[in-house]
């Protein structure tokens, strides 16, 4: 019995020793394989970054203009290296989808400023400039807020667009993310920085009436608004009341973008083709106003009914 057994545990010895080259050579040509593909892998990258070679899938960088005239200077500047080309750089243009080519300086609409500035600093200009030395004060506007101006007919100067009132419009549903805020704000007025300025007009010029089939000029008040906004329509709703009356004048009215600069239109030119100014005629004004010139006082009431997107 004791021969038998022995026997049988130098069988399975044996079986063991067989088994086991074999499991160490399977387990080699694993190892090989990985290796090979490795090996393959790095000779792809090698091809792929190390050769000169052709491919249009990879970007490839152009040189702007700033960049082609740097160069012309160093190889003009440099004595060792002779100069590559006697051409003149060409000088490119930047496309119209460029943001500096759709920089539009606008006039300021105030009297008498000759001050040329983006559309985003209209607001900090007025606060800055011509807050103080006009005396019209600067107020917020809400959509569908009633406000109300008042005016001395007397004051009014022929031809001159006279200031009636400075609104600061904020814009419904505006990301605060994606806003164009406002620049050169003084402190003190720093959260009106996403409102955007809304300004009512009135000036006393001459004006031939439509209706009438003789055109002979009559004297007319023309009042208005304007907003350097871009892009979207504001809508108002005016209503003229003369003092001491029951008779008023209403129309719904769009704020009108501002001129850009250096270009200027005045108010008797303008009245002509726009349709978004109201007219009235002072023959009407003087019927329904008092005697006393202190009293000759008209009030504007404003409200913001709509904006849309153009």
């Amino acid at each position: 019995m004791a021969a038998s057994t022995s026997s049988k545990r130098n069988n399975q010895t044996g079986a063991l020793a067989m088994i086991q080259p074999s499991s160490i050579d399977g387990m080699s040509r694993n190892r090989k394989r990985q290796e090979k593909r490795k090996q393959r892998l790095q000779e792809m990258q090698s091809l792929l970054y190390t050769r000169h070679f052709s491919n249009y899938r990879l970007p490839v960088h152009v040189p702007s203009s700033t960049e082609k005239q740097l160069l012309h200077l160093k190889r003009s500047d440099s004595v060792t290296e002779p100069p590559m080309s006697t051409k003149k750089p060409i000088s490119v243009m930047p496309s119209s989808s460029s943001p500096w080519s759709q920089l539009r300086l606008v006039a300021c609409p105030c009297n008498g400023c000759r001050c040329s500035l983006e559309p985003s600093a209209l607001l900090g200009h007025y606060l800055s400039d011509h807050l103080l030395g006009m005396g019209v004060p600067f107020f917020e506007l809400q959509m569908g807020k009633l406000i109300s101006v008042t005016c001395h007919v007397s004051n009014l100067e022929t031809d001159v667009n006279t200031l009636l009132g400075v609104f600061g419009y904020r814009r419904t549903g505006l990301n605060p993310l994606k806003c164009h805020r406002n620049s050169h704000l003084p402190p003190e007025y720093r959260h009106f920085s996403q409102h955007s300025a809304l300004m009512i007009f009135a000036c006393r010029t001459s004006h031939s009436m439509l209706w009438e089939r003789k055109r002979v000029k009559h004297e007319v008040l023309a009042i208005w608004a304007t907003t350097p906004l871009q892009g979207v329509a504001i809508t108002l709703r005016l209503l003229v009341k003369p003092a001491k009356s029951t008779r008023y004048y209403s129309k719904q009215i769009k704020a009108r973008p501002l001129v850009p600069w250096p270009s200027s239109q005045p108010c008797r030119e303008f009245i002509k083709t726009d349709s978004n100014v109201i007219l009235i005629s002072f023959k009407d004004l003087n019927e329904l106003m008092d005697l006393d010139v202190w009293q000759q006082m008209i009030t504007i009431e404003l409200k913001v009914v709509n904006e849309l997107k153009i």
